[in-house]
């Protein structure tokens, strides 16, 4: 008779257990997604540095501001062209997250920023 008791108690309290961990797992299944974007936006914003140093490279050579920031333009100085880590292919000029956007000023000033994946932008350091 007590045997019967345990058995739907034990049942009751592992379903409740279950319930638990299942209402949790969804709180944890966007924690690593949070986590893979905030990884994927630091890589985007290291990445932006050889962009940069790429329009740094052209002002030395021309003592002019690069036309545009891609990578056929500045690609002949900067060894490797940085990897877009959202999208895994070649970053490029756009608004989407680990793209950029580059705005030139007058004489060589400009403007560079890297897009996260909140849609706020970082500008290159």
């Amino acid at each position: 008779m007590r045997r019967g008791v345990r058995i739907p108690l034990l049942a009751l309290v592992l379903l409740g257990v279950m319930w638990s961990l299942a209402a949790c797992g969804a709180k944890q299944n966007e924690l690593p997604t949070h986590q893979i974007d905030v990884a994927k936006d630091a890589a985007a914003k290291m990445d932006i540095v050889e962009v940069k140093t790429g329009i740094q490279a052209y002002i030395a050579t021309t003592s002019q501001l690069p036309p545009s920031v891609s990578q056929s333009v500045l690609g002949g100085v900067v060894d490797a062209w940085p990897t877009n880590p959202f999208t895994k292919a070649p970053m490029a000029e756009g608004t989407a997250p680990g793209d950029y956007t580059y705005t030139p000023g007058s004489g060589t000033s400009y403007a560079l920023v890297v897009h996260l994946s909140d849609g706020s932008t970082a500008a290159a350091p």
